[in-house]
């Protein structure tokens, strides 16, 4: 009889009905999560997909111009040396500098600490 009494239809539903709630609660703190961890992919992907959109502007901006007779021209005098007809080419080489080993030419930090020295 007691074993009867302890499952009674009442305590058997109110068992029931807290299972199925908490099965509820645990399906929508899960589904919660999920969404949560989606809307933070979402704004990451969104904000990569702009970086790459800014990206491909400027890949299409230098794509561009290096498409230009200014650039054309400018490989073909600066690296190949070519000289429109009736141009005459000119090289300029810089002087080598010659090493001083003057103590003029000391570095600042070694005039400063060698008079700090004396």
């Amino acid at each position: 009889m007691r074993f009867v009494r302890f499952f009674s239809p009442g305590r058997l539903l109110l068992a029931v009905i807290a299972l199925v709630t908490l099965y509820m609660l645990v399906t929508a703190g899960s589904n919660y999560l999920h969404s949560h961890r989606l809307a933070s992919n979402e704004e990451r992907l969104q904000q990569e997909v702009e970086d790459l959109q800014r990206q491909q502007e400027q890949l299409t901006q230098i794509r561009d111009y290096l498409r230009t007779d200014e650039y054309v021209e400018f490989m073909a005098r600066r690296v190949f040396g070519l000289v429109k007809p009736g141009e005459k080419l000119v090289v300029v080489e810089a002087p080598t500098p010659e090493p001083q080993d003057s103590p003029d030419n000391a570095a600042w930090w070694q005039r400063l600490f060698a008079g700090a020295d004396r």
